[in-house]
């Protein structure tokens, strides 16, 4: 019997809040991201620099939510030696509420950056890759090309609000072109980029 009990307990621990919310949801907010390198792999470790405003990317975080299929666009302003960055990801993947408390995502996509001078003058945009794209690039080439890059979520929900955490990382090197799915795992040696977010479910 108790055995029983436990394994409903646990059942109703795992499954989806979202099973019994609305189909559809929708949430906009402001993002910061570390510029620093994060790894995870023996456990998160405060780096000093994290202590400073001057080391992070601010911009906005949009999810978009049907069932658990979730598409995420976050957009990141920092300045660089030479001017601006803006830094944008798309993702795909899945968001799942359990116990209508906390809400976990996976979704992975390419990444696009944009870099302007002092004065906002000229503006060079790159690839996922860090290659520049010109009026000779051929988008769709580039976009197949693009190493995809994983955004992990994890954000507590306080009525319409989500206060959570975001992890970035590059995987080893899939693209949709190569198709090498040996490639596909996140980087971990190379480490990733931690936020945090603020978002408003508006419906």
């Amino acid at each position: 019997m108790k055995k029983t009990m436990m394994v409903l307990v646990m059942v109703l621990l795992l499954v989806p809040a979202g099973l019994f919310a609305g189909i559809f949801d929708l949430s906009v907010g402001a993002t910061a991201q570390y510029n620093g390198s994060v790894s995870v792999e023996g456990g998160f470790e405060w780096q000093d620099g994290m202590s400073d405003p001057e080391n992070y990317a601010f911009g906005a975080d949009m999810r978009m939510r049907v069932l658990f299929a979730e598409v995420g666009v976050a957009g990141l302003y920092s300045a660089i030696t030479d001017g601006h960055k803006i830094e944008g990801i798309v993702t795909g993947g899945v968001s799942l509420d359990l116990l209508g408390l906390v809400r976990v995502g996976l979704g992975m996509g390419p990444r696009l950056s944009v870099q302007f001078d002092k004065d906002w003058g000229s503006a060079t945009v790159f690839d996922g890759n860090g290659d520049p794209i010109t009026e000779d690039t051929d988008f769709e080439t580039a976009f197949m090309n693009a190493k995809m890059t994983y955004r992990a979520t994890v954000d507590l929900k306080l009525g319409k609000l989500l206060f959570g955490i975001n992890y970035t990382i590059d995987s080893d090197g899939f693209t949709f072109e190569n198709g090498n799915y040996d490639k596909m795992l996140p980087n971990f040696e190379n480490g990733g980029s931690v936020g945090a977010s603020v978002l408003i479910t508006l419906f």
